[in-house]
């Protein structure tokens, strides 16, 4: 039975992006380091490789099934300018308008899946590349705000049964946030992805890596936050850009039954064992009482979310 001991592992676009790498992807957007998307080189970067090949043989080498969803929201903008296509955003949402799904769905689907498979392969782990459309894994709805946003979703079900026959058979699913609705492409939030998909495999924990080093308040990383403070931990006004969208992430996840939440950065071989081993750094979310201590007193509230998630939480998609 796999109940209660897969690891969902969402990669954020930038999670495993060496410092330094705006200029390469500038030059290949056709732009500068500080445009949109700067920060996720579209080619082939060392120090990304290394970290891809480290990440791939921890997870070799911890021999639990995992499910990995990626993100690449700033890729899909460096290829978008390299397209001339002008990436837009409105609060915090890319406005994926026909040509900007055909750009996310070739990256996001296409390069930056396939190139993870390939180097997570190469590191001992026996990677199958997929979208969250293929099988049926993920039926999607459009977007509450889909009149502005385009073709933009929100996981509404999981379907994990293919899913379960891959990590059955020791396999590795990658998937890409590319969904679809009645037979039409929507790019979902990889945060909200992943989460829905932890809930529906009964996760083990949920991590989410990414350039973020945990949630900060009042100056400092949160080590610990118990689930029932999440709901004001998000409204605190310091909590903006990518940190919201994750927290509201995990808020679903632990409601769907996951027990354990970790919003982190990644720092090197051992990270991951680290984190579920107790010892990591970061953010661990859980509804444990009994290991949790909030850090903060202003932090507290309790977490009352939708079951089903027809609405989407406002985030980019990556």
């Amino acid at each position: 039975m796999l109940q209660g001991t897969v690891i969902v592992l969402k990669v954020g676009g930038r999670a495993l992006e060496p410092a330094g790498d705006a200029a390469d992807v500038a030059a290949m957007a056709g732009g500068s380091a500080n445009a949109p998307g700067a920060a996720a080189a579209t080619g082939a970067a060392p120090a990304r490789d290394s970290a891809i090949a480290e990440l791939g043989a921890e997870l070799a080498g911890l021999g639990v099934p995992v499910v990995i969803v990626h993100g690449g929201g700033a890729e899909v903008s460096a290829w978008c300018q390299r397209l001339g296509v002008v990436p837009r955003f409105v609060d915090g949402l890319r406005v994926t308008d026909p040509q900007t799904l055909e750009v996310a769905t070739a990256v996001l689907a296409g390069l930056a899946n396939k190139r993870l498979v390939a180097r997570l392969r190469a590191a001992g782990l026996d990677a199958v590349g997929l979208s969250a459309l293929d099988g049926g894994t993920i039926e999607a709805v459009p977007h509450r705000r889909a009149a502005t946003l385009g073709a933009v979703g929100a996981v509404f079900d999981v379907q994990p049964a293919l899913l379960e026959t891959l990590l059955g058979q020791g396999r590795v699913p990658v998937i890409a946030s590319i969904c679809d609705c009645e037979g039409a492409l929507l790019n979902v939030n990889a945060d909200d992805l992943a989460a829905a998909l932890a809930g529906a495999l009964k996760a083990r924990a949920l991590v989410l890596l990414s350039d973020a080093p945990g949630l900060i308040l009042d100056g400092g990383v949160v080590p610990r936050l118990a689930a029932d403070a999440l709901a004001h931990a998000t409204d605190r006004p310091e909590v903006q850009g990518g940190m919201r969208p994750k927290l509201i992430a995990a808020r679903a996840a632990l409601e769907a039954g996951v027990p354990r939440v970790h919003i982190t950065a990644w720092s090197g071989p051992g990270t991951i064992d680290a984190i579920l081993g107790g010892e990591g750094g970061g953010t661990t979310i859980t509804t444990v009482p009994d290991v949790v201590a909030t850090p903060h007193a202003g932090v507290s509230g309790s977490a009352g979310h939708p079951a089903r998630t027809s609405t989407p939480t406002g985030a980019r998609n990556d």
